[in-house]
This record gives C-alpha cells, structure tokens and sequence, in this order.
C-alpha cells in the first residue's frame, strides 16, 4: 500500500492490523517529520521523496519476499519434512568438519576423553579449556588459550558462524539476509569471538534474539554483559515491553529486523497459551497475535484466561510463607539457597550480594528447575561469602524478591596435644617442639620464647599442617645457649584464640 503525507497518517493506524496488507509506504514532500509518526508501524517499510526511490524500495522489498516464500533449491526438497532433513545433513557436515579441526589443533587423536573436551568447546567455548589444563599438552594448552586469532578460535568461530545459518536460518530467511548483511559490520567479528570464548552464555533462551540484539547495538561489548549488566537490562525491557520498549531507533530496517527476532522470542510461548486454552486459529489470528505480543510485549490483555490460568498468580510471587530467612554453613563446606517462584510465563531469576548484582563462576552456580526454583550453590564457602543474597524474580507483570541472610560458621581452635612442660636440648643439636590444634578454618599459630614472637629464618623453622593434618611444628637448627627458655605457641582463627602451656627449653653444653 503506497499513501501520502496526512492521508497515510490518519489511514495507517487503522489498516496496519489488516493481513491483507504486508507492506506500506510512506511518499511525502517531508520526509523527517513523517518519520516521526511512521517509525510507530512495523508494516511501514519506508518513507521516500522521490519517485525512483519509491519503485526501487518496492523493488527490493518485493525480491526479498520472494526469497523468503522459495524452497531451498535442492532437487530433492519439496516439503518442510525433506527441509528437515537437509538441515540436519548439513548439520552434521559442519559439526564433523569442526570436530576434525579441534582435533587437530588440541592434539586430541588418541586422547581418551576427546569427545568431552570437544563437546564442552561446541558448546561453552574455549573458556571451557580451564578445565581440562592437566590433560592438554602445556604447550599447546599455553598457546590455544592465549592466541585469539589462533587455529582453535577460527575453527569455533566457522563453526559458530555455520551453526547460525544452518540451525536459527533455515527456517528464517530474512535472519539469513540480517547475517549477509551484518558481515562486514564492525561488532560482527567481535560478537563471533564472544560465542566463540563463551560458547551459549549468553544466547539465553532465544539465540536469534540475542545475536540480533549484539550486533544492532554495536555500543555492547564485554563489559555490558558481566561487569555494567548493560545487556540483561536490555534484555529484560525489549522482552516484558516489545518493540515499543526501544525508543529513538527510528531505523525501519533494524527497527523490522527487531520486531522478527521478537517474534522469534515470543512464538513458542504465545502459541503453547493459545493451544492451552484452544484459541482457534481463525482469520490469522495466531500470527496477528504474535505481531502484537512483538509490538507491545507480553501485556496481560494479550493473554488468554482459563480455567488453566484463572486465579493463578500473574506477576512473580515467592512460594515461602515468608520471604526472608537466615540460614548458616560451616566454612568450607558447600551449601545452597534456594527460592521458589511462580507466576503466569516463567518469571527471569537475578541474584544479588549485598544489593549488588552477584557475578557467577565455577564457585557460585545459579541453576533453575523446571518448577520455577532458583538454587544458588556456593561451594567451599569462605568467610567473604557471609552476607544478604537476595533473588529477584521478573516477569512482564511485576516483580517479587525473597532473601537469605547466610552466616559462615567457624569452629574456635582447642589444643588436642599441648607441649611438653620441660624439654632439654644439647648445644648445636636440634630443638622440636610440636603441638596438635584444631578449629575451622585451620588456624593461624604465633611461636614465642619468653613470650616474645620468634621470626622463621633460615634456623628457626616453623611448620604448619595441610589436609587432615592438625599438627604444628617449630624446629630450630644449631641449638645455641640463647635459645633457651619458656616456649609457647598462640592459636587463633575468627572463632577465637587460645595460648598452649609453656615449654621450658634447656641447653645443656656438649658432653664430653
């Protein structure tokens, strides 16, 4: 549909839900303050000034449609099912050809465990290497992990980049087209090698979308994702919100290419609510939906209510009868928190340490039951773990938070075997004192003589346990007269402190 100027801003609203209308173009004598209002319509595809502009932008846009409605051109592929099955044969093409070449690069032929190792590369990236650092070669271990332009990061990266053609395009031709692209775009390579480094981290639970977003947003790098949390934020508003979420992105092409990867988003879970509540598909109504759902996010009037849902909690509700607690683990030992949420759609579950946003790693897990339960694990806890966590549950309603004030325990030291009351030593011999203390964590000893701190050197020596051992030893070399006198050791943790009893050292002159 071509109309003009203050026609088309009165005509569009109300034609632009209708199925029968695919495109709209805006021709006016004004092309900035048309943008203005024609930016608001998904379906507007231009707003041009000239003739020839005109024609050519229907053009292309009819080409592309064109391309997107063919079948793959293969001779034996003309129904969805043989689709299918071409994309999985390519599938199987790319992984193999990856394989070989990790292979290759990680010297994995005869290892024992290389399937592991190269399956945990596909899909977590080559941040999944720390792992396995004892069972690589150090010297090519060294140079995989250091060099980012390196034989392995280019292999991940082609594998990456088939994988996106191959398994989020073939269904989506116009995803195919916004690659071609946004090949020479300058975030592409930066976002391939941030796949390639941390494998599905960061696709989340719609990896079209979040490609999209990375690389229509080239101010997100790194940072945005674990330090400023740029990208969640992102994330979370475009998702609750739509289309409309984005404001001053006046773009129609990126502004289209958005509102398909939303669809994308949003298509498994407004579809599986409409089959639920057997919402026919009548008129097109499923897609038009879908086209709404992108445009405004997922707004509670967009969803049905049935028995299935009615009186069912929309926004996030935490499933406690309180929502704080207290809880404690003892120092070094593993514990885990956890909180469980319900609400319409699976609320998003952030965690959070003393009010700041709680980085993860291989020491602190988050991991999500199908049941809408979030369980932080932290493992081997310290005392710097001691805090206020708090989990946050966000869904396009509202949001709940629940806490858990968690207390690091220690046990204060005791003395198992104390010291001798009297120890005599021969001059230019050995001195040995030993005692037994436990407590958690493993506690800190201070030597004396005469209640004066002995400094370790390269004749006194002073010997603490690891493991299970609770043993503490000082041995001084080359006894000499003034060594002599009362020994005592102070043990202490954050638990407490307590001195042992005195040893009273005597030097005798060398027998004759």
């Amino acid at each position: 549909m071509i109309v003009s100027d203050e026609f088309g801003k009165e005509i569009v609203p109300s034609v632009q839900n209708l199925r029968q209308v695919m495109s709209i173009y805006v021709y006016s004598m004004n092309k900035e303050i048309n943008e203005q209002w024609a930016s608001r319509f998904v379906k507007v595809k231009a707003v041009v000034v000239q003739l020839d502009e005109l024609i050519s932008r229907i053009t292309t846009d009819h080409n592309i449609q064109q391309t997107m409605k063919r079948p793959l051109s293969t001779n034996s592929i003309t129904a969805h099912a043989d689709a299918g099955k071409l994309d999985n044969v390519v599938d199987d093409e790319v992984l193999k050809l990856a394989k070989n070449e990790i292979i290759c690069c990680l010297d994995l032929e005869e290892h024992e465990i290389k399937d592991k190792i190269i399956n945990d590369l596909l899909e977590n990236g080559r941040q999944s290497l720390f792992k396995y650092e004892e069972d690589l070669r150090p010297d090519i271990y060294g140079a995989t992990i250091n060099e980012n332009d390196g034989k392995l990061m280019k292999s991940l990266k082609k594998y990456i980049e088939q994988q996106w053609k191959v398994k989020y395009g073939s269904s989506n031709q116009w995803f195919i087209l916004f690659l071609k692209e946004y090949e020479v775009a300058v975030n592409y390579d930066s976002v391939l090698k941030r796949t390639a480094e941390y494998g599905n981290k960061y696709m989340k639970d719609c990896p079209i979308l979040s490609i999209v977003l990375q690389l229509l947003f080239e101010g997100i790098d790194d940072k945005c994702f674990d330090e400023t949390n740029v990208f969640n934020d992102l994330w979370c508003a475009i998702t609750n919100n739509g289309l409309k979420s984005i404001e001053n992105f006046p773009d129609d092409k990126k502004r289209s290419v958005l509102f398909q990867a939303l669809r994308e988003y949003y298509r498994p879970k407004l579809f599986e609510l409409l089959e639920k509540n057997r919402v026919a598909d009548k008129d097109n109504l499923h897609e038009l939906a879908l086209d709404n759902v992108a445009e405004y996010g997922w707004l509670q009037e967009t969803i049905p209510v049935s028995d299935d849902t009615s009186g069912k909690q929309v926004q996030p509700k935490v499933e406690a009868s309180i929502s704080e607690n207290n809880q404690s683990c003892m120092f070094g030992q593993d514990t885990q928190i956890l909180w469980k949420f319900s609400g319409i759609g699976k609320p998003r579950v952030a965690w959070f340490f003393n009010d700041q946003p709680l980085p993860t790693n291989d020491r602190l897990q988050v991991t999500e039951t199908d049941d809408g339960t979030s369980i932080l694990t932290i493992r081997q806890a310290k005392l710097a773990d001691e805090g206020v966590y708090k989990a946050k549950a966000i869904n396009a309603f509202g949001e709940a938070e629940a806490q858990t004030a968690l207390k690091i325990d220690c046990i204060k030291p005791v003395i198992n075997t104390n010291l001798d009351t009297v120890l005599q030593v021969t001059k230019c011999e050995i001195l040995t004192l030993k005692v037994i203390a436990s407590g958690t964590p493993k506690p800190h000893v201070v030597w004396m003589r005469d209640d004066n701190e002995l400094i370790p050197n390269d004749r006194i020596q002073v010997t603490t346990p690891t493991g299970s051992d609770d043993q503490y030893t000082l041995t001084i070399l080359n006894v000499q007269p003034e060594d002599q006198g009362e020994y005592s050791v102070m043990i202490s943790n954050v638990g407490g402190s307590l001195q042992s009893d005195k040893c009273k050292a005597i030097v005798s002159s060398k027998s004759s």
